[in-house]
């Protein structure tokens, strides 16, 4: 068992969103979409809640993204062009999917 404080973003992002995420899905609402295919709502809920904590306790967007690679092996990057959304926007939006997901599960 994970000793990690946010264990369900460990499976989401270090499962679906890592090196070779494209291998799990085209884009981040399809890997979000993967990593939820079979769990009940509560669990998705709790990752929504785990990214909800992970934003408050990262005030810096730079320090965000490292947290992210280098604690939860998430390698997906929401701009890579810069016309993506930032850091937190992406981030907000992901906890949205999740939320909406144990909706319907």
């Amino acid at each position: 068992m994970s000793t990690s404080a946010y264990p369900r973003l460990e499976q989401l992002f270090g499962a679906f969103m890592h090196q070779d995420w494209d291998a799990e899905g085209r884009d981040w609402p399809e890997l979000v979409r993967n990593f939820g295919r079979g769990q009940p709502a509560a669990e998705l809920t709790l990752a929504a809640d785990e990214l909800d904590r992970l934003l408050a306790e990262s005030p810096d967007d730079s320090g965000l993204s490292d947290r992210l690679r280098r604690e939860l092996g998430c390698y997906f990057d929401p701009n890579p062009d810069g016309n993506g959304p930032p850091i937190r926007a992406w981030l907000g939006s992901v906890a949205d999917s999740l939320r909406q997901l144990a909706g319907r599960a």
